[in-house]
């Protein structure tokens, strides 16, 4: 009875410990009442593989909610590399789920604008006055990958379990991220001052590193990430 018992322990603690989660637009698991409208800024530091820093600039990004049209606008703007502007502004329903993104490059006179659907997303990109549409067929129940970084904060995660979240990017459709709740961690960022932090690891295609996340406001304070061909460091100011 003893061996049984323990066979029984043994296996709830691997199931627990490999537990997965999907988790999609209108789910449970996401607080949509942690979402704020929100303005703020973060410096992005680019290395390559030797350490050298390769980019370094400023993102300016917003959170705007409507109510009335119940809509929520995540908008961004940067300017990477100097003298080289570009904007995207993504747009979901109240419980995040992407209708539209629209993204300008400047410089390089490109536009695409981006609709979506339950089963299909549809990408319009004009290039220097020339146009092309392409049709993806998707799985229902996906994030966009413009606006997906902004809500891991709003997520009520358990340690010891992988969350997944299904991710539209053009041209292979499906990105999906993978997260997990690690560890807490404290940072003392001034005299009394102490900022408390959930620290998720996430991997995304090749790319794999760690997010703090402060725990009063739910918005992701840093970033450390590697990839083929470097890594980089965001960070909140």
């Amino acid at each position: 009875m003893r061996l049984f018992f323990a066979v029984i322990i043994l296996a709830t603690t691997t199931l627990l410990a490999n537990a997965q989660v999907t988790i999609k637009p209108g789910d449970k698991i996401i607080h949509y009442d942690w979402i704020k409208s929100s303005h703020d800024f973060y410096r992005n530091r680019i290395m390559d593989t030797t350490g050298k820093l390769t980019y370094d600039y400023i993102m300016e990004d917003f959170t705007v909610i409507d109510q009335v049209s119940k809509r929520i606008t995540f908008a961004r703007y940067r300017q990477a590399p100097a003298g080289s502007f570009s904007t995207d502004t993504s747009v979901t329903d109240l419980f995040l789920k992407p209708i539209r993104m629209h993204e300008v490059r400047y410089q390089r006179d490109v536009t695409i604008d981006m609709t979506f659907g339950d089963t299909q997303a549809s990408v319009q990109t004009v290039k220097k006055g020339v146009s092309t549409v392409k049709n993806y067929a998707v799985k229902n129940g996906y994030f966009e990958d413009n606006m997906i970084e902004y809500i891991f904060g709003y997520l009520e995660l358990k340690k010891r379990v992988t969350y997944t979240l299904d991710n539209f990017n053009a041209p292979i459709a499906s990105d999906p991220f993978q997260i997990e709740y690690v560890f807490d961690d404290v940072w003392n960022i001034a005299p009394e001052h102490e900022l408390y932090c959930t620290v998720l690891h996430f991997t995304h295609g090749g790319t794999s590193g760690y997010i703090w996340i402060d725990k009063s406001t739910h918005l992701m304070v840093k970033t450390l990430a590697n990839f083929k061909n470097g890594s980089y460091v965001l960070t909140k100011i």
